[in-house]
């Protein structure tokens, strides 16, 4: 009788355990594989997240770390984030790292950020998604490639319902750089 107990504790409490997370009021799964024994770290994560308006938030991860000082911080790495939005093609997100508040959904994506939406491209060090307020902010070392642009910036604010972007430099005196390709 112990081996069929030994052999359930492994099967339910050791790996591959599925854990149901509230969600805005809507159930979502969420498949939490090899989670190591009494520890915080989470291989293959995956994170979704839907608002009113039907639009998907997705985000996974080969490792997640969840914060001991405040468990709504979850540290992830080699990140990839899908926005689904109903206006628009899907943006793309990938980084090296970033920081995923669980309540808010606000995420700040770090080193080797990548964005791609349709034919735009967004190289970066940083980006920094606000959910509620469907803000992206692109800063630090930006390199933007278009349809015929390519463009050097400091600095890129994006309203994701009107689609209002502001380009800038932090410095005043220093100009957005722009190159017309053929």
């Amino acid at each position: 009788m112990t081996g069929v107990s030994i052999i359930f504790y492994q099967t339910y409490f050791l790996n591959n355990s599925k854990k149901i997370v509230e969600v805005n009021n809507k159930t979502e799964n969420k498949i939490v594989k090899n989670i190591e024994k009494n520890k915080n770290l989470i291989e293959n994560f995956e994170y979704s997240v839907k608002n009113l308006n039907n639009e998907k938030y997705d985000i996974t991860s080969e490792k997640a770390i969840i914060s001991l000082e405040n468990p709504y911080l979850i540290y992830l790495k080699n990140v990839t984030a899908v926005m689904q939005t109903n206006k628009a093609q899907n943006i793309y997100i990938y980084s090296d790292n970033a920081l995923l508040n669980k309540v808010t959904y606000e995420t700040n994506f770090d080193t080797n950020v990548f964005i791609k939406h349709g034919v735009h491209e967004i190289k970066s060090d940083k980006l920094d998604f606000f959910f509620k307020e469907n803000l992206v902010t692109i800063s630090d070392n930006i390199k933007y490639k278009g349809m015929n642009t390519e463009l050097l910036a400091d600095k890129i604010k994006i309203n994701l319902i009107t689609k209002d972007t502001k380009i800038f430099m932090n410095n005043k005196t220093e100009k957005v750089k722009t190159v017309t390709l053929n």
